[in-house]
């Protein structure tokens, strides 16, 4: 049961990343709003906390979801934040969010 909550908070957290990028049109229009950019940022790493929390048993039903990476970028925002490479955040914000939604969407759990 918690874990189908974490899956339901990691949606919302890719939901409203999307709704932050909605209109950027590229990498430099992204660079240019730093609330949008720390927004992005936040969600991001909200997601890697979150993932850290599921079981291995659902983590495992989404073998095409690279869960490592996702807390490692976490941890990368959390303790890193002004190293983060912003074009990688643009990049993950931009094709990998609505990739994971639309995979976590698809969930049967």
């Amino acid at each position: 049961m918690k874990d189908r909550n974490y899956l339901e908070r990691i949606k919302t957290y890719c939901v409203k990343i999307n709704t932050y990028m909605n209109g950027v049109q590229n990498v430099n229009e992204f660079l240019k709003d730093e609330q949008k950019v720390d927004a992005v940022m936040l969600n991001l790493e909200q997601i890697g906390e979150t993932a850290k929390k599921l079981t291995l048993k659902t983590k495992q039903q989404f073998p095409s979801i690279h869960w490592p990476s996702m807390i490692g970028l976490r941890n990368m925002i959390s303790h890193q934040y002004e190293g983060v490479k912003l074009h990688i955040v643009y990049d993950i914000a931009a094709t990998n969010i609505p990739d994971l939604l639309k995979k976590l969407s698809l969930s049967i759990l």
